[in-house]
């Protein structure tokens, strides 16, 4: 094995040749262009081939070379991925030999040179060869692709689906095995139309600004509720010119479920199940965005310190969760419950004027006597404020009011223990 001018910039092709003039002037031309690789047909060994696979651009092969053993140098390079990177064009000489290049088209090689054709030909065919095989087709893209959980897909600058390599349950698509997604939009395939619609305005603002977006999308198909994460990015020609959309799907159901438990956990009062302070402190926070009138309700459990003192906290922490439970019943679904700490709670009741707020606790006065633990009733005290339209966002002002009128009806209340006792 003999290299041929070697120069740092020159690619390097290989060369196995016949022993013969043509051979040797189609040498002299590949010298001129590339560092060679020269490989007698007879001193031809796989082995030795192998070795220089990482440096070789190309393999250029006389056409006996490639038939001999009943064109065994094709088995063989089947069964070596890195040989078979390496684009083979095959040298002829004489018509015996295209009729053994014809074989060789079928079983692999890129292309055919002889004799005869021009210098600038001869470099156009092997750079050619070379740009076919650093590149792959889509068909072959999609097969390797397919291969991955996640789905990949490209659209052109119109939004059309150009290629998919998966079809999911979520797209209404026909049972037709020659059925594809080709040339179709989200919102004639997608089965949640108000997703398909939320997919193309923003492939619509992609293709508008260059700019590419993720988001995590909720699916429900088939009775079946999934969750996507969606990852875009805009493609652009070597002009900058955007021509389309590539992006990937990820089904990130089970990551999105075990998140949202974490977040509700994070909200969540462990004793009683309802909302806690720290919830609270962020829901007011954004109070102004909510539907006015608000009310407001302090709640506060009597008898809580006796209870404890005479059965232990154990009663007295189902005497608190009973009390959630009364609040749960009693009031409307979107009335929202928090659990301040201790025996304290409030609950904010959006769209609900004071009047109805009152009745709720009128209603939560006469049923708690129906909660009993350790033949005691639940026995809690209360007070209201609300918030109307026009009023400001000061949300402090209006627990405080609830607040003061909790502590009096507790007062209320212990005075009228102690007149009971006299």
């Amino acid at each position: 094995m003999e290299i041929l001018n070697s120069g740092a910039k020159k690619r390097t092709v290989l060369f196995v040749h016949e022993d013969n003039k043509e051979s040797a002037d189609f040498e002299q031309l590949l010298t001129k262009n590339y560092n060679v690789i020269s490989v007698s047909m007879e001193n031809r060994d796989f082995a030795d081939i192998r070795s220089s696979a990482t440096a070789l651009s190309a393999a250029i092969v006389c056409a006996k070379s490639a038939a001999g053993e009943n064109y065994a140098l094709f088995e063989w390079i089947k069964h070596d991925s890195m040989i078979e990177a390496v684009p083979m064009l095959i040298f002829c000489v004489g018509p015996d030999d295209m009729k053994i290049a014809d074989k060789c088209i079928s079983l692999g090689a890129v292309d055919v040179l002889s004799p005869g054709i021009s210098e600038s030909m001869v470099v156009n065919r092997i750079e050619n060869s070379m740009r076919l095989k650093d590149s792959a087709t889509f068909p072959e893209i999609e097969t390797m692709l397919r291969e991955l959980p996640s789905n990949i897909y490209l659209k052109d600058a119109e939004g059309r689906y150009i290629f998919a390599t998966h079809y999911w349950h979520h797209l209404d698509h026909s049972s037709d095995p020659d059925w594809t997604i080709r040339g179709k939009t989200d919102v004639e395939i997608r089965k949640d139309r108000d997703n398909a619609l939320k997919a193309m305005q923003s492939d619509m603002e992609i293709l508008r600004t260059g700019k590419g977006t993720e988001y995590i999308i909720e699916e429900k198909a088939d009775g079946v509720k999934d969750y996507l994460e969606l990852i875009k990015r805009p493609v652009k020609d070597k002009n900058g010119r955007i021509t389309g959309i590539i992006a990937l799907i990820n089904n990130v159901t089970e990551q999105q479920l075990l998140r949202m438990s974490l977040e509700e956990k994070a909200m969540k009062d462990e004793l009683t199940g309802v909302f806690n302070r720290h919830y609270f402190d962020k829901y007011i926070a954004c109070i102004g965005g909510i539907k006015k009138p608000v009310s407001f309700i302090s709640a506060d459990l009597n008898y809580l310190k006796r209870i404890n003192d005479t059965f232990g906290h154990f009663v007295g922490d189902e005497y608190i969760r009973m009390s959630a439970i009364l609040f749960k019943t009693i009031l409307p679904d979107e009335a929202i419950v928090f659990r301040m700490g201790g025996d304290e709670f409030t609950m904010i009741l959006p769209g609900c004027p004071i009047d109805r707020a009152q009745e709720y606790v009128s209603k939560l006065l006469s049923e708690q006597e129906h909660y009993r633990i350790m033949d005691r009733s639940l026995s809690v005290s209360y007070g209201v404020s609300s918030m109307q339209s026009g009023d400001g966002n000061d949300v402090k002002r209006y627990l405080e009011d609830a607040d003061k009128q909790m502590y009096k009806a507790k007062n209320d209340f212990k005075a009228a223990r102690q007149e009971d006792k006299k």
